[in-house]
């Protein structure tokens, strides 16, 4: 009998974790393991060593390319916000395309206020057109 009700327990708790899944949880797990400790925790950056990606113009102004700049980094000089960067972020090839459309859509969404991200097809088909 305990064994039944352990066994039910478990089996709930795993369905309940399965049916809370949403892009912006994974995006913001992935951000926090991958992005956070340059980006910092909201996104804000870290004075003129690290680019903000939250409320940050170049992401607005760059959005057909964020899943190729995560995929493979970036490097030289770039202007976010009017502040002038110099330096490189390494890529992510180790991210799965389901990761970077999650990653990009929290970043657009949740850190950014944009209304839509992009469907998985859109980030494969950006993906497609930066392989190295």
């Amino acid at each position: 009998m305990k064994s039944i009700l352990s066994v039910s327990i478990l089996s709930a708790a795993l369905l309940m974790n399965g049916c809370d899944y949403k892009p912006r949880n994974q995006g913001k797990a992935l951000f926090e393991k991958e992005c956070q400790s340059c980006h910092m925790e909201k996104g804000q950056g870290l004075g003129k060593l690290f680019p903000p990606v939250a409320n940050a113009d170049y992401v607005v102004n760059n959005k057909t390319q964020l899943a190729c700049l995560i995929r493979n980094g970036i490097q030289g000089q770039l202007t976010v916000n009017g502040q002038e960067y110099t330096g490189e972020m390494e890529g992510n090839l180790q991210l799965t395309e389901i990761e970077i459309s999650n990653l990009v859509h929290y970043i657009l969404v949740d850190l950014n206020n944009q209304k839509d991200a992009y469907q998985i097809s859109e980030i494969k088909a950006q993906l497609e057109l930066c392989k190295k």
